[in-house]
């Protein structure tokens, strides 16, 4: 860690991909901090740069039609976009973690799950195979899977879409990283089953001390487990605030749709769900000016001509947005 206490800085982080069609703009200069033990939010449609982010820092970004154009990643003072493949390789998986949004084709189908968790902790901690394979049973156990003696030696297939997140979690926390990335961990889930997923990653975070990035499109999700929350939108972080002020009082039109687009619990069957209007913009060909202009419904001259900044306009929290959706006027 820096000596003030910041695990990871992201800084100005831009990543592209040259496609047969064009340069795919994925991630527009991003920026955030996380102390150790802390978690952050990352909410977004799906396609606006919150898992590519994510890729970013797992240095992961696919090679050679993905690049990292600018900025740059600070894990414990270290530019992880500037360390060597080898020493990267190092990082992955025993002081940065990822679990992947679907765990059935992140799991190899052909080995059982206690050889996949073994071989992250004979890599990375020079267990021998005996060393191992108690310790990937006792991760099945922390994990809350039943019976973890037999399922230790089940393939895949065998288990549950619970039970394999829940082996995918076994395997990120194996080495005990400093920072874990959630990226959608609960797609494809029931509500029960994505609770309890939420609620065993809460645990684990209290227990082991672990920073985590939870990447999500569900607003729910990040109420009740998060400190902060960025707000993605066509690869530019529009709104970050800390969790309750954001929730009390969201300042940028597009946060404000995807609270209204929320079902309440009221009772009152008339009730209607908002939507928001229109498409999220073409990657390749973003629009000039605020990329949310075209969808939103206070929408000014100005914003077709410039990409508002990410600051405090009076807000109590970097926005990107002139425009006040409380009153509709200029900030």
């Amino acid at each position: 860690m820096t000596e003030n206490g910041t695990l990871l800085e992201v800084d100005d982080l831009a990543v592209e991909f040259d496609t047969d069609e064009g340069m795919v703009h994925a991630v527009n200069g991003i920026s955030y901090e996380l102390d150790k033990g802390d978690s952050i939010g990352i909410v977004g449609e799906s396609g606006c740069g919150k898992s590519v982010s994510s890729l970013a820092i797992m240095g992961l970004v696919a090679r050679p039609a993905g690049n990292v154009s600018r900025g740059s990643i600070r894990f414990r003072g270290k530019d992880l976009l500037q360390v060597p493949a080898d020493e990267m390789r190092e990082i992955r998986g025993a002081q940065i973690a990822m679990i992947f949004q679907d765990p059935m084709s992140s799991l190899n189908p052909v080995y059982p799950v206690g050889r996949q968790i073994e071989e992250s902790l004979r890599l990375h901690l020079n267990m021998t195979k005996q060393e191992a394979r108690a310790k990937a049973v006792e991760l099945l156990d922390t994990v809350g899977i039943p019976a973890p003696e037999e399922r230790v030696k089940d393939y895949p297939h065998q288990l549950s879409g619970g039970m394999q997140q829940r082996a995918m979690i076994a395997m990120a926390i194996s080495c005990q990283p400093d920072l874990l990335i959630a990226d959608e961990p609960t797609t494809a889930l029931d509500v029960t089953i994505q609770a309890q997923v939420i609620e065993l990653l809460a645990e684990l975070r209290r227990e082991l001390g672990m920073a985590v990035i939870l990447i999500t499109h569900e607003l729910a999700l990040v109420a009740g487990f998060c400190d902060r929350v960025a707000v993605m939108y066509a690869g530019f972080i529009v709104e970050y605030a800390p969790v309750h002020e954001l929730f009390a009082r969201p300042q940028h039109p597009y946060t404000l749709g995807l609270m209204q687009a929320v079902p309440t619990i009221t009772g009152d069957r008339s009730e209607k769900l908002s939507n928001i209007p229109g498409s999220p913009p073409d990657l390749i060909g973003l629009p000039q000016g605020c990329p949310y202009a075209p969808r939103c419904p206070y929408v000014r001259d100005a914003c077709h001509s410039m990409v508002p900044a990410l600051e405090d306009r009076g807000a109590g929290h970097p926005v990107r947005c002139i425009v006040d959706p409380a009153t509709g006027e200029l900030r």
